[in-house]
């Protein structure tokens, strides 16, 4: 059973779009799956078509409600939803320590009912990320194939080491997947230097720009539910599947 953190503290490296579309992958290979939304900006849980959810994750956090909020997306696909008011909670939390493992507890309790239970972390290293990475068994960095992709990377291997030695011995990288690649001399060469640094550790699979992955948000759906037979799904579906290996 793997508790798999998405993250990467830049936005616009897909991490959204790989939390949704990785667990429905695995999913359509007939893993049990749950997906959990901790960005503020909840855009995992629009992705899926589901707001204005009377209970989400913010209230777990605001200690409101003591049983995860789970939603059923589709076979095998659950959702734990996100909402702006975790913005709001988010300063009130850094002066209470419990705070950083309130995931951690919530998650435990529930893990022997999935194969894979994937985070979506914010953009930033705060202190839902390092929930995030408290309660995870796996890290996924994604990393755009562009310029300066590569710089603040040092910053989350810190972090994750940070967490390792202190409160999650657990926890190791699965692997840093590129996203957005495409047949650019700057896309290849940030590909090479990723593979050339960190060797094994970068995903053999990388995520090609899509037009149908960005179309497929703005529709509420999946890449596979929206353009299955789209590169977006292939993809998505080799990476599914190399993690499985």
């Amino acid at each position: 059973m793997k508790i798999i953190a998405v993250l990467n503290h830049k936005g616009g490296t897909s991490k959204t779009t790989t939390s949704l579309n990785l667990g429905a992958a695995l999913a359509k290979l007939g893993n049990r799956i749950l997906l959990v939304d901790l960005d503020p900006q909840a855009n995992l849980s629009q992705s899926l078509g589901i707001e204005d959810e009377e209970k989400t994750i913010s209230e777990v956090f605001a200690q409101k409600i003591d049983v995860m909020p789970i939603k059923k997306v589709q076979e095998n696909l659950d959702l734990v939803p996100a909402s702006l008011d975790l913005s709001a909670i988010e300063p009130g939390m850094y002066s209470n320590i419990n705070s950083y493992f309130l995931l951690k507890g919530h998650l435990d309790r529930i893990r022997s009912s999935y194969e894979f239970i994937i985070i979506d972390c914010p953009p930033s290293l705060g202190i839902f990320s390092q929930n995030a990475l408290i309660a995870a068994t796996d890290v996924l960095i994604t990393v755009q194939a562009q310029f300066l992709a590569l710089k603040g990377l040092d910053t989350v291997n810190n972090l994750i080491t940070t967490v390792r030695e202190k409160l999650n011995d657990k926890i190791s990288v699965l692997g840093l997947l590129l996203t957005q690649t495409n047949h650019t001399r700057i896309s290849k060469d940030i590909s090479n230097l990723l593979r050339d640094t960190f060797k094994e550790k970068v995903f053999a699979t990388s995520i090609r720009q899509n037009v149908a992955i960005s179309e497929a948000s703005a529709n509420r759906k999946d890449i596979f539910t929206y353009s299955p037979e789209s590169f977006g799904a292939v993809d998505y579906m080799n990476l599914a599947k190399e993690i499985l290996q």
